[in-house]
């Protein structure tokens, strides 16, 4: 059974005061995590070994325990494994000998050659497999609550996502500190709006190129990450907050993704029936009016509509809305028609 000095384990003086004890946990731990070190095999073990070592030193009744047999260690391992010399009854009569769970460990029924050459009894230790302790450790302070070892690793853990996530949140803080946002506002037409645009600013005294997607609502806002400027130099920048105004023309009405136009017929056409054509923001298309068609009557013209923003393909209709254009200056015949019109009615 091999020998742990838990001191040197842990890289402390034999007289270290607990404070130096847990500092000095916490960097060994904090360096042969698992976590930080995936490629070797070894950290693990040596990771246990810090969290057994300090397992002991932290506690006052088994550090005192540990340095009373820690110093003839040596002496009786020379000797040949002889018990000779050590009184047990003296620790056992302190009340020294309990175990992670409160109960009293070896004070009846021990053989101290267990502890001195003779080897840990799987029934004495309650050594079961994939014990996080070692067998010099079992021997002495018992079967060993592997759950307590478990509790260290995850405080450990714990700890370090602790200072990783309050050296984050600093660094985000100094960061927010330093940034700048701008506000900026650029105006668009209807139909740069329809097909998409760009438009170059001047941010700073940094030019560049913004790329507006097809769809956009008038007032909408976009956000460019890093565009904006720093309060102080070489900083982290902040970001650009682009206010987009969409330029309506007259006629044209805009709900969501549907475009309501209002589209003038001339009196003969609404009256008689015809054919007109509409320049829709996605091409000219024609449709046919109705004879008797009145003003205000609706023509939907399905998927020529705005497109959806940051899905294009997704459009919305065209609705025509019929404006009837009643003749200003009529002829003395056309005139003598129309009421004779209205006489047979």
């Amino acid at each position: 059974m091999e020998y742990k000095n838990y001191y040197d384990i842990l890289g402390v003086s034999k007289n270290a005061s607990q404070d130096e004890i847990k500092k000095a946990y916490r960097k060994k731990a904090a360096k042969y995590h698992p976590d930080k070190n995936p490629d070797d095999p070894s950290a693990e073990e040596k990771f246990k070994e810090v969290g057994e070592a300090y397992e002991v030193l932290k506690d006052p009744e088994k550090r005192k325990l540990y340095d009373r047999v820690g110093k003839d260690w040596k002496k009786y391992q020379r000797a040949g494994g002889s018990t000779d010399g050590f009184d047990w009854s003296d620790y056992a009569q302190q009340g020294g000998g309990r175990g992670f769970g409160g109960q009293q460990q070896y004070q009846k029924g021990f053989d101290i050659n267990d502890l001195f050459g003779g080897g840990a009894r799987g029934q004495a230790s309650g050594r079961g497999q994939g014990s996080p302790f070692s067998s010099f450790f079992e021997t002495i302070f018992g079967g060993g609550d592997a759950s307590m070892f478990e509790q260290a690793q995850q405080q450990g853990r714990s700890q370090q996502r602790g200072r990783s996530r309050g050296f984050q949140a600093n660094t985000r803080q100094r960061q927010q500190r330093t940034k700048k946002n701008i506000k900026a506002e650029v105006t668009i037409s209807l139909q740069e709006a329809y097909d998409g645009t760009s438009r170059k600013l001047r941010v700073g005294g940094e030019k560049m190129k913004v790329k507006i997607p097809a769809g956009i609502k008038d007032g909408q806002r976009l956000k460019l990450k890093g565009k904006g400027s720093s309060k102080v130099r070489g900083g982290t920048r902040g970001d650009l907050y682009l206010t987009v105004r969409v330029d309506m023309p007259e006629g044209y009405e805009r709900k969501g993704k549907n475009i309501y136009y209002d589209h003038p017929v001339d009196l003969y056409t609404a009256v008689l029936g015809g054919e007109t054509v509409v320049n829709t923001l996605g091409g000219r298309a024609k449709i046919n009016i109705p004879a008797g068609t009145s003003g205000g009557k609706l023509f939907r013209l399905t998927g020529m509509g705005m497109p959806e923003f940051r899905n294009p393909s997704n459009k919305g209709d065209f609705l025509v809305r019929i404006q009837v254009q009643v003749p200003e200056n009529l002829s003395d015949e056309e005139k003598e028609l129309f009421q004779k019109l209205v006489q047979s009615t």
